[in-house]
C-alpha cells in the first residue's frame, strides 16, 4: 500500500510552543485541507519553531498503518 500524504495548515503562539516545551501541551489536533482530523504528537512540530510560535503549511506523510514518516513544512 502507498504512503498516505496529508497537507494542513497550522497556527501556534509563542505561549502554546513554550507549553509544548514544558510539556504541558503534547498532542496538536490538526484539521487537514480535506477536513481529517489528526492528532499528531507536539515533538514533531519542534523543529518548526520560531520566535513567533510555528506557522505556515505543512505535509505529512503516514505509512501503511497510519503511523506519521515524515513531516515537512511547504512554501
Amino acid at each position: 500500500m502507498a504512503d498516505n500524504v496529508i497537507t494542513f495548515s497550522v497556527s501556534l503562539s509563542a505561549e502554546e510552543v513554550l507549553a509544548m516545551y514544558r510539556g504541558e501541551i503534547r498532542r496538536v489536533m490538526v484539521v487537514s485541507d480535506t477536513g481529517l482530523r489528526i492528532d499528531i504528537n507536539a515533538q514533531h512540530f519542534m523543529n518548526f519553531t520560531t520566535r513567533q510560535g510555528i506557522h505556515g503549511r505543512f505535509r505529512i506523510v503516514l505509512d501503511s498503518s497510519n503511523r506519521l514518516t515524515r513531516m515537512e513544512k511547504i512554501g
